[in-house]
């Protein structure tokens, strides 16, 4: 079995605690959830729209300093703070995809004073 590896991205902030970014195993990447912060941890955007912007960013930033791209996740879990939501969430997710999309659950949950979050898993080669 290949071992797990740890890995992190200089444009995307650390973990909040005690928690991965991401684990790379193989060619598989498995990311922790990623909200709308900037590499000094503030919160970007005070609406739906631009706090989906910089997530992504954040995601798709994150792949590509580990070698992956968009393209490349194969599953997403998307937190949101209020299912109203959803329509401009999905309007600007779509935006990050050039092929065909990931396979992808909704969420409504209380978050912590941030209105996104998504959490992804990627497949390299395949």
């Amino acid at each position: 079995m290949t071992p797990k590896q740890i890995v992190e991205s200089p444009r995307v902030h650390s973990p909040f605690g005690h928690y991965s970014s991401a684990v790379l195993r193989g060619n598989h990447l498995y990311m922790s959830g990623f909200g709308p912060f900037d590499t000094e941890k503030r919160l970007v955007g005070d609406n739906i729209a631009d706090q989906t912007h910089m997530t992504m960013r954040n995601i798709k930033n994150f792949l590509e300093d580990n070698g992956f791209t968009m393209d490349d996740i194969v599953r997403a879990t998307v937190y949101l703070n209020d299912i109203a939501d959803w329509s401009v969430f999905n309007e600007v997710y779509g935006q990050y995809f050039e092929s065909s999309y990931p396979a992808r659950t909704v969420v409504a949950c209380q978050l912590n004073g941030f209105l996104v979050e998504v959490e992804c898993t990627a497949i390299k080669g395949e």
